[in-house]
């Protein structure tokens, strides 16, 4: 088997890994921190690729384009949290139901307002980089490197700082933390909306690498779904579970087609799940 084959896929698994880490993160901290399932996390990634085709088609350069991104997922998420959010913690239930019903809403109004065809990116960083012989696309090793760069960013903010002790305290246990002065609701609104702007920034940095259209969370969403089940309570585990899932998923593809690996990472989800006694929420990292 010649090294530049290797190389390549080698790379290939990397990418796909950054990818669905830079996804999961985001859906890490709501669901392992604050017990939320948000299962609109899909639409929200879809609405920052779709700030990115907006942006872009004022004139904005690409960059500026992935900041309104950003600053959008931001802002949507304090609205969503204060509107729909809050209503649900401690029920999940609930939380399922009316993420869900979100994301329906989203899907459609981002269907009436661009049509369900397919919008293109150009690629902001065209050509490819020669390793060991392989050749592989330029812009995916730069997505792979803020991806990861993004995750540390965010595990530094909860190991490192005096918010990232508020956070896993008011994660542990919120009525502690309010006897200790932490106002839990100003944390879990923060913690929300630094989620939903990660998956709005997610949404923006894979446009130019796949087809935007309204329904293109949901495929990432099952992955990153795996990925927080795999990577169990420390979102710190988010990069190594992402490494794991892109090798079976990838592997498994080029051995055998796309729909047996969803069903080969849904396995590596339920044997997680089986084989390992987790606590119902998060609160290390």
């Amino acid at each position: 088997m010649e090294t530049s084959f290797l190389v390549d896929q080698a790379l290939g698994i990397v990418a796909t890994a950054s990818v669905s880490a830079l996804v999961a993160s985001g859906l890490a901290l709501s669901f392992r921190l604050m017990g939320v399932i948000n299962l609109a996390h899909g639409e929200l990634m879809m609405l920052g690729a779709y700030s990115v085709v907006v942006g872009l088609g004022l004139g904005l350069p690409f960059p500026f384009a992935v900041l309104v991104a950003l600053v959008m997922g931001l802002a949507l998420g304090v609205l969503v949290e204060v509107t729909l959010v809050r209503r649900f913690y401690g029920r999940s239930e609930l939380a399922i139901l009316g993420t869900f019903g979100l994301g329906l809403i989203l899907r459609q109004l981002v269907e009436l307002g661009f049509g369900k065809q397919y919008q293109q990116i150009s690629n902001p960083l065209p050509g490819s980089i020669a390793i060991l012989g392989a050749e592989f696309p330029l812009y995916r090793l730069v997505l792979a490197g803020i991806a990861l760069g993004v995750l540390a960013v965010i595990t530094a903010i909860l190991t490192l700082t005096p918010a990232g002790f508020r956070i896993r305290a008011v994660a542990s246990d919120p009525e502690v933390a309010e006897s200790l002065g932490i106002s839990s609701s100003r944390i879990k609104l923060a913690v929300f909306a630094l989620s939903t702007a990660t998956a709005s920034l997610a949404g923006a940095l894979i446009a130019p690498t796949t087809n935007v259209e309204p329904g293109m969370g949901a495929d990432f969403l099952f992955i990153a779904f795996v990925v927080v089940i795999v990577g169990g309570a420390r979102v710190s585990m988010i990069a190594l579970a992402a490494a794991v899932t892109a090798v079976v998923q990838n592997l498994t593809t080029l051995a055998v087609s796309t729909l047996v690996a969803n069903l080969a990472i849904l396995a590596l989800a339920f044997l997680v799940l089986t084989s390992s006694r987790r606590a119902p929420r998060g609160v290390t990292v």
